[in-house]
C-alpha cells in the first residue's frame, strides 16, 4: 500500500508502505474531531491559535484542498504570499515561453490567480 493521502477513509491502525518499506501505527485513526479536543484540553496541551479562530485545517496558504472561499481569506490575511504566488506563476509563463508552450490561456500571473481560485 501507498500512503498518498493520510486522512483517506480506508486508512487502517497499522499499515505496510510499500514504498518506504515501514510499517506505520495509527493509534488515533478511530479519533472524531471532539476526541482530539478532549484529549488536549484534559491534558494541558497548548495548540494553534488558528483553531481558536474558527480554521479547522491548517496547512498551506492559498492551498488548492480549500475551496475558494478559503483560499481567498487567506491570501487577504497573509497578503504577503499572494504575491508569492503571483511571482511563481509569472515564473510559470516565462518558462513556458521559454519552451514554445502555449500561454494564451493565462498569459498574466494574475489569470492564473483567477483560475487557482476557480474563477
Amino acid at each position: 500500500m501507498v500512503l498518498n493521502y493520510d486522512d483517506s477513509n480506508g486508512r487502517r491502525m497499522s499499515e505496510h508502505c510499500i514504498r518506504t518499506g515501514k510499517v506505520l501505527i495509527n493509534p488515533i485513526i478511530d479519533w472524531e474531531e471532539e476526541d482530539v479536543w478532549e484529549f488536549l484540553n484534559s491534558n494541558g496541551i497548548e495548540h494553534c491559535c488558528l483553531y481558536d479562530e474558527g480554521l479547522t485545517r491548517l496547512g498551506c496558504i492559498g492551498c488548492p484542498m480549500k475551496n475558494a472561499k478559503g483560499q481567498k481569506k487567506d491570501f487577504e490575511r497573509w497578503k504577503k504570499y499572494e504575491g508569492f504566488y503571483l511571482k511563481a506563476f509569472q515564473r510559470m509563463i516565462d518558462i513556458r515561453k521559454e519552451r514554445g508552450l502555449d500561454t494564451e490561456r493565462w498569459d498574466t500571473p494574475e489569470a492564473v490567480m483567477k483560475w487557482w481560485l476557480g474563477e
